[in-house]
């Protein structure tokens, strides 16, 4: 069960929005990597429009922070 739980883990590391450069490379990032939850698109897309008003993508499951992309 630990090797499983790392590898989630891992495995969301790499596919973060982390390499987003923009607010909407990040939303369109978080609705594929979130599209198991059902909700994925709504709160996917209350992240953006909170990113282009500061530039910090928050994710809505994971509540990471990417700070400095451009609001685009």
């Amino acid at each position: 069960m630990r090797i499983l739980t790392a590898a989630v883990l891992v495995a969301c590391l790499f596919t973060s929005p982390a390499s987003a450069a923009t607010c909407s490379e990040a939303i369109a990032h978080c609705k594929q990597d979130e599209s198991r939850h059902p909700d994925a698109d709504p709160q996917c897309a209350g992240a953006g429009q909170a990113c282009m008003k500061t530039g910090i993508f928050i994710g809505p499951y994971t509540r990471k922070a990417w700070r400095g992309l451009v609001r685009q």
